[in-house]
């Protein structure tokens, strides 16, 4: 069984932070679930592009209010508590944060952990086995 809490998880490399948020990598690839899992904060009044071509996402949102832009038609969809997106096409788009987000992501196939976003929105694709 594996146990850990976001305090374990401050402080040390599975925190990872840039301008527009800080990710806490609760499950990695190396525990060997399949997937990771993480909880992402995005800070208010920013914008993020994104574009996971090598990993599909699931997002639920528990706190905060923000939207995501798709890029290819231009979307808008309304991010709040209650709200679950799936990234199942790797779809391009804005993450705009109008409060504080308090997010809870699933990725597919799992982070290792390293990870942060390229000029493109990309994670890249980082082998590493459990």
């Amino acid at each position: 069984m594996i146990v850990r809490s976001i305090d374990d998880i401050r402080g040390t490399p599975q925190e990872v932070a840039a301008p527009n948020w800080v990710s806490r990598r609760l499950l990695l690839a190396r525990d060997g679930m399949g997937f990771s899992f993480h909880e992402t904060t995005i800070f208010a009044g920013t914008e993020t592009h994104i574009h996971y071509r090598n990993h599909l996402e699931a997002v639920f949102c528990v706190a905060g209010e923000g939207e995501i832009e798709t890029v290819a038609d231009g979307r808008k969809y309304a991010i709040r508590p209650g709200v679950m997106y799936a990234l199942d096409r790797h779809d391009e788009h804005y993450l705009r944060a109008r409060s504080e987000l308090k997010l809870v992501c699933v990725f597919n196939p799992p982070l290792t952990g390293r990870e942060v976003h390229d000029d493109e929105g990309v994670y890249p694709l980082v082998a590493e086995t459990a």
